[in-house]
């Protein structure tokens, strides 16, 4: 990162510093709670005593398999819901274990062609910016410059009007529909037995039993060829057959508080440059600046790659207002000056 990012990017450390701070003590603080056997459970089922979280999905699942409604399961449900409104898909990249078993397993060569489908991806989400910057009308940056250009000639400025871009139905939600459906048939929870989030604890569980009790089990060799099996076979789990990602994704798209803000006036598209480098960075193959990357924005998992790609800075998870207060205070007092 630029020193002219960091100096106007002051979130960025806190925000990816955490993110993968808590991608190591999450996972790890449950593997210590089993080998001690505390036992609060996993990530598909967690809580103390008579308090207890399930999986999302899970609890879907156990809703089409017995036919009937559970209060837990939809309490479950809707604090999924509720804490998916705020922070979108942050689980994803947080959370979750399977994205860092998945750089684990990839080879060399396998993630210099994941790095360069982004860098791609970015710049496709360049070559729209271009297109539209041309007068399209059907993003925010061409809304935005027609009603600045109108407004040269009319006392009323048009409000700009933006697209939005609902809900990109994948591979990944059709493994959701087959994992209710398959619930639904056989009366019980089927994809729990395959998730690579379930196995990757299962697996710790086996070894610990292996370790502390001397208890072999078949599941010692089963689980880890099943994760192994789903993260190198099928290439991009997250992006193609994840349902949990999938059901999250019907709730994101209403999810904007926490999305990365983009300071227009410091962008360098503002200048008509087709800056792409936010995007090129983003994982997912968002375009933080326009929305106009391969997936919408509504996929955003707050990873803070973007913020730390922008090279003036202009992307943060602070409103502008927040941003201008923390310049000040940086520069002790005195508002630094922007270029046109």
């Amino acid at each position: 990162m630029s020193e002219e990012a960091k100096r106007h990017g002051a979130s960025t450390p806190v925000v990816v510093k955490a993110r993968k701070a808590t991608r190591v003590v999450v996972p790890l603080a449950i593997i210590v709670a089993i080998v001690a056997g505390i036992g609060p459970g996993t990530l598909c089922s967690v809580g103390y005593d008579a308090i207890a979280y399930i999986c999302p999905l899970g609890a879907l699942e156990s809703l089409f398999g017995a036919g009937a409604w559970a209060p837990r399961a939809l309490i479950v449900l809707a604090i999924v819901v509720a804490v998916t409104l705020v922070v979108g898909k942050a689980f994803c990249s947080w959370v979750c274990p399977v994205p860092p078993l998945s750089d684990f397993l990839s080879s060399k060569k396998r993630r210099q062609a994941d790095r360069a489908e982004q860098v791609e991806a970015g710049k496709r989400a360049g070559e729209r910016w271009k297109m539209c910057h041309g007068g399209c009308e059907s993003c925010s940056a061409c809304a935005t410059s027609a009603a600045v250009e109108g407004a040269e000639s009319s006392a009323i400025v048009p409000k700009p009007k933006k697209k939005g871009r609902g809900i990109k139905f994948d591979g990944r939600h059709v493994v959701l529909a087959g994992a209710l459906g398959s619930s639904l048939l056989c009366g019980f929870p089927v994809f729990c037995l395959v998730c690579p989030i379930g196995l990757t604890f299962a697996t710790a569980i086996a070894i610990n039993r292996l370790v502390g009790f001397n208890e072999p089990t078949i599941g010692l060799l089963i689980f880890p060829a099943i994760i192994v099996l789903e993260l190198t076979v099928l290439r991009r789990w997250c992006h193609r057959f994840c349902p949990i990602g999938a059901l999250l994704s019907l709730v994101s798209r209403f999810s904007k508080a926490t999305l990365p803000k983009v300071d227009h006036e410091k962008c360098l598209r503002r200048d008509g440059t087709a800056c792409h480098q936010c995007a090129a960075a983003c994982p997912e193959h968002l375009d933080p600046c326009e929305d106009l990357g391969d997936r919408p924005l509504s996929e955003c998992t707050r990873c803070g790659r973007c913020v730390q790609a922008c090279p003036k800075g202009a992307v943060s998870f602070l409103r502008p207002k927040r941003i201008a207060k923390a310049e000040m205070d940086a520069s002790g007092g005195v508002p630094e000056e922007r270029g046109m």
